[in-house]
């Protein structure tokens, strides 16, 4: 009984060999992914990208003053600035989340400087949810390493804008907190100085005098001319040239799937006439 000669699977000599013959196809196909790309480098908007390292404020900040008093220190806690296990502020992880929130994006509204920037991506009539959409997509936060640091990263064409937002949106979310902090901890100070009027028992007055220094030590920080959740590691800064589009990935990417696309279809011109 005859076979049919089984016929050997390509090499990568035999690809070689193709590839040579298809050197025309192959060489314009390149040539025209070139151009493309020199096209779309024309009529596309280049965008800078801005970056900002952040921290969680400091030790003093974080209360390690207050928790260095260590007198009863766990009714204390309750009315202090709560951490995680590793002792960083949970003020640090709400500024992280808010961020790029519609409390943040409510008030960065108010700022004619960054709807004028940013209209014309918003859809629709600007609103706090709109903006806070916006933030989500265009607002990147990266963590560096194994270490609480955060980058902030953003891109837009307008390299000055790009810096000055992501400082308007780091001092609006650090304000917020502050804010916040700040008539909580009025509360606490009105309630246990009321309750410091009616105690008569001298452990629950020293108790309640320990809280109470507390949450001033809470009023002072809050009242401190710097910020209070995140620090600034490093600044707000964009780079001298665009960094969106890239020509030194932009191009050769295009010339590589122009060259692509040309042999296809000097293999296909080849499987029609074989055929």
């Amino acid at each position: 009984m005859m076979h049919d000669p089984v016929q050997a699977e390509p090499t990568l000599t035999d690809l070689f060999k193709d590839i040579w013959a298809a050197k025309i196809f192959v060489l314009l196909g390149g040539v025209i992914g070139g151009l493309c790309v020199f096209g779309f480098m024309q009529v596309v908007t280049p965008e800078y990208k801005a970056q900002m390292i952040i921290a969680p404020a400091d030790g003093y900040a974080l209360g390690d003053y207050a928790s260095s008093l260590n007198y009863e220190r766990m009714t204390a806690l309750p009315f202090w600035r709560p951490s995680d296990p590793e002792g960083i502020s949970t003020d640090y992880y709400r500024f992280i989340h808010t961020l790029r929130g519609p409390s943040v994006a409510g008030i960065l509204l108010k700022d004619q400087s960054v709807l004028g920037g940013i209209q014309a991506d918003i859809e629709g009539k600007p609103s706090a949810e709109a903006l806070a959409d916006y933030l989500s997509k265009h607002i990147r936060v990266e963590q560096l390493g194994a270490t609480p640091l955060r980058q902030l990263v953003y891109y837009h064409p307008d390299k000055e804008f790009a810096a000055a937002f992501l400082r308007k949106l780091h001092l609006v979310a650090d304000q917020l907190i502050r804010r916040d902090r700040k008539l909580t901890s009025r509360n606490r100070i009105d309630y246990l100085e009321r309750a410091l009027q009616t105690t008569r028992d001298p452990d629950h007055r020293k108790i309640i005098t320990n809280l109470l220094m507390q949450q001033e030590h809470v009023q002072m920080l809050a009242n401190l001319d710097e910020a209070y959740a995140a620090i600034v590691v490093e600044p707000a800064a964009t780079g001298a040239k665009p960094d969106w589009p890239n020509p030194a990935l932009f191009y050769p990417a295009g010339i590589f799937i122009g060259a692509f696309f040309g042999f296809l279809l000097w293999l296909t011109m080849r499987a029609a006439r074989d055929g």
